[in-house]
């Protein structure tokens, strides 16, 4: 399903304020990477001539794709047509590459598509959070966790020797992963929104490395989205 760019641009003020705020300056786009399993959620596919691409980060302004099959060569400055799908919504849109290193393929949009635009900003906030984490090393054994990681702003998170499989505390709030269980509040057992799950993912993804932890943490999230977007379509 495609949408016209100009007139969703022109119908909301928001969408005109948000694309005059970043003013398109590919250079101060964050690069945001995907989860290890591919596009999922807020992720949305990559494709091109209707066959899925492997993508290794994506901005406002470009993407980065795996050429493991040598599709688009090396011409650095070809226009390639490539289609971003999401599960309830999808845009072909024209880029130029820009760059080619072994396998890697840095592509630059140049059609601007406000609903895509929008989209891949949601993922923006949540990304940088999760590039700005750092691990805390245990060089003596005194943590009281295998693994933990420290945010920029108080945020952590925690893989603890006991208890749920993971824990992670962000605006105040300290939320506790477990396989099987829904993902809830350490503090009432609330449940924990879609939504936030969504960016939880988002963050996850972006640390800075993939321990094998985190890889299970994403894989459990996954799993929980995946079921509850199951019941809701039942």
């Amino acid at each position: 399903m495609n949408q016209d760019s100009i007139s969703a641009a022109e119908s909301n003020p928001s969408i005109q304020k948000l694309v005059s705020a970043n003013s398109l300056n590919k250079r101060k786009n964050i690069r945001i990477k995907y989860p290890h399993f591919g596009a999922f959620g807020l992720f949305p596919k990559v494709k091109y001539k209707n066959s899925e691409i492997i993508v290794g980060n994506i901005s406002a302004g470009g993407i980065l794709v795996i050429d493991d099959t040598e599709r688009f060569g090396d011409s650095i400055g070809e226009v390639i047509m490539i289609e971003l799908e999401w599960d309830d919504f999808s845009t072909k849109i024209r880029t130029r590459i820009v760059g080619a290193n072994l396998q890697r393929r840095h592509l630059q949009f140049i059609d601007f598509n406000a609903q895509a635009f929008l989209r891949i900003s949601k993922l923006t906030k949540p990304g940088y959070l999760g590039s700005r984490f750092h691990q805390v090393e245990d060089h003596d054994g005194k943590l009281q966790a295998i693994e933990l990681w420290v945010g920029p702003t108080g945020e952590s998170l925690v893989f603890p020797r006991e208890g749920a499989f993971a824990e992670l505390t962000i605006n105040g709030e300290k939320i506790n992963f477990r396989r099987g269980t829904p993902t809830h509040l350490a503090s009432n057992n609330a449940p924990i929104s879609v939504e936030r799950l969504h960016d939880i993912l988002v963050i996850i993804a972006n640390l800075p490395r993939y321990s094998t932890r985190a890889k299970d943490l994403l894989e459990i999230i996954e799993d929980e989205l995946r079921a509850l977007h199951s019941r809701k379509a039942g």
